[in-house]
């Protein structure tokens, strides 16, 4: 039975997890914690839009 790596690698497509940790460390490392918090502060303001706020009442 084939691992979950080689079926990804088999299809060409990178582990979510790995990806991560070579572009920002570890979890619990400062660099992956600033990404972090950089996309929490990102993903915040997007939604705080009049383009993402008509997103949501147009899926109601």
């Amino acid at each position: 039975m084939k691992t979950k790596k080689e079926i990804l690698k088999e299809n060409g497509l990178t582990n979510i997890d790995d990806f991560m940790d070579v572009q920002f460390g570890k979890p619990g490392t400062p660099e992956r914690e600033r990404f972090r918090e950089e996309a929490r502060i990102y993903v915040n303001g997007y939604a705080q839009t009049a383009e993402c706020k008509n997103s949501q009442k147009r899926r109601k």
